[in-house]
């Protein structure tokens, strides 16, 4: 990691969400760890998630109103802010507009990053949404965008935890293309993407699901593959009172996933490299398979950061939410983190990390 890199991590700051400052920005050592708070933004209404914007940081303000929000990179002054859509949980930059996911909502909003900076994005926003439902009564009653990913392709995946499906739209037409169909029950929440594959955590079935992407005509089609627990066992995740995958993440080469699994507090490691299959050869893709599993250094590991270092170099930050703390582990030379987090920072109501290098 570059001297000049730093760490941006937000938190929630609401009575009923959390305790936290908002938005700050850590100086990183050498050694990757956390130094002094460089910056910080406490007038962002509880940043649920925060993204690089290319010039800018993207945040989005989780409530009923719900917004996306603009901060200078450096003092993380507020640039702008707009309409999203009802709890904002994700946002990301697709070309020069800024996707944001709107949990209860269950739409996605695009906001011209321009128009965000400028002060001139309308007061409701250009939205897409599929409405649907799912068989978890108290979670599934209707849609709920929980991420926003944008492809190689030219398209950006939202994906609907209340409708078990992962939505695909084009990036510039904004016409829907195609949906990836996950089992009832599956509560799609993030999602990561291995070349054709798309690897889904289900936050209600506790499973990592793949699924192989096909063109046609007009659109795009994923045939769902299979799935494997976010443990070491199904009878693990089918015995936990509380079981709640996060975030997803690949490492740099693509044949590690890391995940995080709230209720057990684990941050979980999979190999995916039997995905990929030589071209010609014929051979069938196999399945993730368990490799490591350590606790999460806190409570509630709502989401991760992965260094871009090779492995035995790198470093992975978790936002516990619940402990109201930051752990950091080292990774080691086949990249499973430590047992123990190398350091631990307190943290009001941590919700996301970002890596600005």
């Amino acid at each position: 990691m570059s001297a000049e890199a730093s760490v941006i991590v937000s938190g929630y700051t609401e009575e009923g969400y959390g305790s936290g400052p908002g938005v700050v920005r850590f100086a990183v050592g050498a050694d990757g760890l956390l130094g002094e708070r460089l910056a910080t933004a406490s007038s962002v209404l509880n940043p649920s998630f925060v993204a690089d914007g290319g010039t800018v940081v993207l945040a989005v303000e989780e409530s009923a109103a719900g917004t996306v929000v603009a901060l200078d990179s450096d003092s993380l002054a507020v640039l702008g802010r707009s309409a999203s859509g009802a709890d904002s949980c994700h946002v990301a930059l697709v070309n020069a507009d800024v996707w944001a996911a709107n949990y209860t909502a269950g739409t996605a909003s695009i906001t011209p990053l321009a128009a965000l900076l400028d002060g001139s994005a309308p007061q409701e926003p250009e939205t897409v949404s599929h409405p649907g439902s799912g068989p978890v009564a108290d979670r599934q009653g209707e849609s709920h965008a929980h991420q926003v990913t944008a492809t190689a392709w030219g398209t950006v995946l939202v994906a609907d935890l209340g409708s078990d499906r992962v939505d695909e739209y084009s990036a510039t037409s904004r016409v829907r293309l195609g949906s990836a169909e996950l089992p009832p029950g599956t509560g799609p929440r993030h999602v990561a993407l291995k070349g054709d594959f798309l690897l889904v955590a289900g936050e209600l079935d506790g499973h990592l699901h793949v699924l192989q992407r096909t063109g046609i005509e007009g659109g795009t089609f994923w045939h769902w593959l299979f799935k494997v627990p976010l443990a070491e066992s199904g009878q693990a995740v089918a015995a936990a009172e509380q079981f709640y995958p996060s975030h997803i993440q690949l490492s740099g080469d693509g044949n590690l996933l890391y995940a995080a699994v709230r209720g057990p507090n684990t941050l979980v490691v999979l190999d995916v490299s039997g995905l990929s299959v030589p071209e010609g050869a014929d051979m069938a893709p196999t399945p993730p398979r368990f490799v490591a599993q350590v606790p999460s250094g806190g409570n509630w590991p709502r989401h991760f950061a992965l260094s871009p270092a090779a492995p035995g170099h790198g470093l992975l930050y978790v936002a516990n939410q619940l402990s109201n703390d930051v752990a950091v582990f080292s990774l080691d030379e086949r990249g499973i983190p430590g047992a123990t987090p190398v350091q631990s920072v307190e943290f009001g109501s941590p919700a996301s990390v970002l890596i600005r290098q």
